[in-house]
């Protein structure tokens, strides 16, 4: 039988996953791993400070376009999926991207033993104060008074000082000055994947209706697909 018109105009999946841009990020993305891969060698250290500051700059702003390309893909998902999945969504994509380039450093030449305590430490504290902290303030100017789903909120809290207690403050109590023997930090590994594996049990299981919008929040800060209309 013959496709109706409307099915026919419809994009396909294909389509809607691999954007323009999305072909274009993964393009540059690449071209730019094979560029540092193939310039390596060509380039003996010490390399001219204004070639090293071109090169680094280069680096930073592919990796910065390629990330906001992630998270712009992860907010879309986000929004088809809803909360509390939405969320979930973009953690994920953001902690991925996180994971990925503390690896990178950490397989990089050199000793590198605490680059991932310290970073994971200071994203931990630019997430708390600065980014919490522009989300009250712009969400506040934008839209006045805003409903708080202290519920979630205070799931949130606790979760993550349970999480941050047992990665930081418990190997300075339980190791040598400050450092996990193998035994000790595959305790601490497991319990710290446990604890955040029943979370997101509750999360998405009986407690998920704790962690969607709360009520009465702006139609024009509504999500789409929320206010029984579709992006």
């Amino acid at each position: 039988m013959p496709s109706s018109p409307a099915r026919s105009q419809e994009p396909s999946t294909w389509r809607t996953v691999l954007t323009r841009a999305a072909i274009t990020r993964l393009a540059v993305g690449w071209c730019a791993v094979l560029l540092g891969a193939l310039a390596a060698p060509l380039l003996p250290p010490p390399v001219p400070a204004p070639l090293l500051i071109g090169a680094l700059a280069m680096i930073i702003g592919v990796i910065l376009w390629c990330a906001f390309g992630v998270v712009h893909e992860a907010e879309a998902l986000a929004h088809r999926l809803g909360d509390p999945y939405g969320t979930l969504i973009l953690t994920l994509s953001v902690v991925v991207i996180e994971v990925i380039l503390i690896a990178s450093v950490m397989l990089g030449p050199g000793d590198h033993t605490t680059i991932a305590r310290d970073s994971v430490m200071a994203v931990s504290m630019i997430i708390l104060n600065l980014v919490v902290g522009m989300c009250l303030v712009i969400s506040g100017l934008r839209y006045g008074n805003l409903p708080v789903n202290r519920v979630g909120t205070s799931a949130y809290l606790v979760m993550l000082a349970v999480l941050i207690t047992t990665g930081f403050a418990l190997p300075a109590v339980i190791g040598t000055d400050g450092v996990l023997g193998s035994g000790q930090a595959m305790v601490v590994a497991t319990l710290t994947i446990g604890l955040y594996a029943v979370f997101l049990w509750r999360q998405t299981g009986a407690q998920a209706a704790d962690f969607r919008e709360a009520p009465g929040m702006p139609p024009s800060a509504a999500r789409p697909g929320q206010d029984g209309t579709d992006a």
